[in-house]
């Protein structure tokens, strides 16, 4: 491995300080300009909805009693509540993947940028021998 401990300390600290700052200018981690929080928000908010929608067709289909345009029209109301839940749910699962993913692809690159050091100092090192 490293010769020198203290080097490749030295060199991981200035790394992780350099990864820290360049994902806090990426806003990964919050912050109100951040699409994949907006759009996580919207899904959930589109989900609750869908769920309102449903929960007052059903209210409105037990109120119908024999009308069956009444309760056809629950149902279609039913319908589209159910759509616009699952759109929500959507939504917010790939805002919230995106965002995962997003900050485990920084890290990766990070990882292997050090690792690409290392190893170009470790083959420096043999070539001086």
């Amino acid at each position: 491995m490293s010769e020198n401990p203290t080097d490749d300390s030295v060199t991981s600290s200035a790394r992780l300080a350099q990864f820290q700052e360049e994902v806090a200018r990426l806003k990964l981690k919050g912050g109100g300009a951040n699409p994949e929080r907006n759009g996580a928000n919207t899904g959930i908010g589109l989900a609750i909805v869908g769920v309102i929608i449903v929960v007052i067709a059903w209210l409105s289909s037990k109120g119908a009693g024999g009308s069956v345009n009444a309760r056809l029209d629950a149902q279609v109301a039913a319908i589209i509540g159910l759509l616009v839940g699952i759109v929500g749910l959507v939504v917010w699962l790939r805002n919230s993947i995106t965002s995962y993913l997003r900050y485990w692809l920084i890290r990766l690159i990070y990882e292997d940028r050090e690792q690409t050091e290392r190893l170009i100092q470790a083959i420096e090192k043999l070539a001086d021998k």
